[in-house]
């Protein structure tokens, strides 16, 4: 299964992104992607109604699901998967004193799963990485994938792919996470067993191809969620 990741910047308005996908859409339809992954708040933290509508629109024209973070409704920092969702709300706002963050935007509720074409992807946003509890309730619910939208500071890239890459290996499961452009950090593309599948500095797209054989027989040889103790490290 081929994903395309959408290296992206924040665009001012509606009309702007779609101008900027279009080019990223065809490119990943060329090369055989089946689905398109945006980074987080991709018009930054400006609500607009109309968001929802044109990328519904655009991923029926173009018969590929795309996955964009915006802001919604609450106001929740939300991912979405259109046309038709489902949709995750980030279950853990940045909040620094000493940054900009997601002040005021209401925490969502938990966990969602994405089912597409007979595999399971879980949904996560930006600071999550920093929480390896969502990520492995994704990987107990039988995620073989995670899909991430980010807007990750550059100051803290090596963070980023230090987390990204235990998020995966420690839950033998790919990691693909689209981030803006416009922050100093790359998108990239985790292996279940911890390498690095691509990274892409560049406005663009960086395509990642899924081998979920290999994740079967990676997990059968070397069966870590099998071998979990929750019973011995259980908090009480």
């Amino acid at each position: 299964m081929r994903v395309a990741l959408a290296h992206l910047g924040k665009k001012p308005s509606v009309s702007e992104l779609l101008k900027a996908l279009l080019p990223l859409i065809e490119r990943a339809q060329g090369e055989g992607a089946l689905a398109l992954l945006l980074p987080e708040l991709i018009l930054g933290k400006q609500g607009e109604d109309t968001l929802p509508q044109a990328l519904k629109a655009l991923a029926e024209e173009n018969r590929i699901p795309v996955l964009a973070g915006f802001l919604a409704p609450g106001p929740r920092n939300r991912l979405g998967i259109f046309p038709q969702g489902p949709f995750y709300d980030k279950v853990h706002p940045y909040l620094a004193s000493d940054e900009e963050g997601d002040e005021g935007i209401a925490p969502g509720e938990g966990p969602v799963i994405w089912e597409f074409r007979g595999k399971r992807f879980g949904l996560a946003l930006c600071y999550d990485l920093d929480f390896p509890e969502l990520f492995r309730s994704y990987a107990l619910m039988g995620a073989e994938g995670f899909l991430v939208g980010s807007a990750w500071p550059g100051e803290y890239q090596e963070l980023l792919s230090v987390l990204a890459r235990a998020r995966a290996a420690e839950n033998q499961a790919y990691l693909l996470l689209a981030n803006r452009a416009d922050t100093g950090s790359p998108s990239l593309a985790v292996a279940p067993d911890g390498r690095l599948l691509g990274l892409r500095h560049e406005e663009g797209v960086l395509l990642v191809d899924l081998d979920f054989a290999f994740l079967e027989e990676y997990r059968a040889r070397y069966p870590i969620l099998r071998h979990r103790r929750p019973e011995a490290y259980r908090l009480w």
